[in-house]
């Protein structure tokens, strides 16, 4: 039987695992890449099992849908590439198999904040044309 400490010690571990892994595939994009990513491209999380064996990356894109397949797309192509980055910089008994996913966060709150701005503006032309029609 776990004790509740060897549980919270092993998801600190994975948690340590998962942002080492964000930092070096952020660098590799940064330094690494020969190719230019279309859009502002932002490792957002990784997301890691208990047997650090793989990791689904995720990758936030600020631009069109097209430029977000565009990055999926290079990034996966070039996974090999980041695995091998990966295995030089990290100290891991296993290079993590990954993955990359996209990461629509940002997009839903700018799409809430964009909606949220919009009822707020209706809301304050509809309240002008009450004061005009009260002073009338």
């Amino acid at each position: 039987m776990k004790s509740e400490s060897g549980s919270g010690t092993d998801g600190r571990r994975i948690a340590r695992a998962e942002k080492e892994v964000q930092m070096a595939v952020a660098q590799y994009i940064l330094h690494g890449l020969n190719e230019r990513l279309p859009g502002i491209v932002t490792v957002s999380h990784v997301k890691m099992p208990a047997d650090l064996r793989s990791a689904k990356v995720f990758i936030s894109v600020l631009g069109s849908e097209n430029e977000r397949d565009q990055v999926m797309e290079i990034l996966q192509d070039k996974s090999r590439f980041i695995q091998n980055h990966l295995g030089d910089h990290l100290r891991m008994r296993y290079c993590p198999k990954l993955s990359f996913f996209p990461d629509t966060t940002t997009e839903s709150v700018l799409k809430v904040e964009r909606i949220l701005k919009e009822l707020q503006d209706q809301k304050l032309i509809g309240s002008k044309d009450e004061t005009t029609a009260d002073e009338e």
